[in-house]
């Protein structure tokens, strides 16, 4: 996630002046004829409101390329899929992993969908816990999982469900 760091330094009349700004890369940017453009990447829009000096920054789909998938899968961290037919998407391997690592599901069929577990993983989602390599299925058309990776346990936890999942 990219932020951005403002350098200020005294102005003219007592007041601060953004001298420039600094990106995750620290390269430092300096204004042109006293102005910097601050441009918008992949999911992100960023909208100037004259007169106010603010810019508001937001995050289109929180950032998640999304995707229509209608037979099996291997799913990618940070990506949302829109599940259309039967199918099992398989969960990412640890290996690479962090922790947070976070994929979005949502069943648009009425056909089961199944989310299963890489190697040495489980699928935790409220109290309910798959076996090792388990799965979480829905054939419940408009439920959705939000599932997070956490290192310790090698498992991926629901931060969000909506609708009917099973874990096996």
């Amino acid at each position: 996630m990219s932020q951005i760091y403002k350098s200020i330094a005294g102005g003219g009349g007592g007041g601060s002046a953004i001298l420039s700004l600094t990106g995750n890369n620290a390269v430092p940017v300096f204004p042109t004829a006293n102005n910097i453009d601050i441009i918008g990447g992949n999911g992100i829009n960023i909208v100037g409101t004259p007169g106010t000096s603010t810019l508001t920054v937001n995050v289109i789909n929180d950032g998640f390329p999304w995707t229509d998938e209608a037979t099996s899968f291997p799913a990618f961290a940070q990506n949302g899929y829109f599940c259309t037919g039967t199918l099992t998407a398989t969960l990412p391997p640890t290996a690479g992993l962090a922790n947070g690592a976070t994929i979005i599901f949502y069943v648009d069929t009425a056909s089961v969908v199944t989310v299963q577990a890489n190697t040495g993983q489980q699928i935790n989602i409220a109290n309910n816990l798959s076996t090792v390599g388990g799965t979480a299925h829905s054939n419940a058309e408009g439920s959705t999982l939000t599932l997070t990776f956490r290192i310790a346990d090698a498992g991926w936890h629901a931060i969000s469900s909506l609708g009917s999942w099973s874990t096996t």
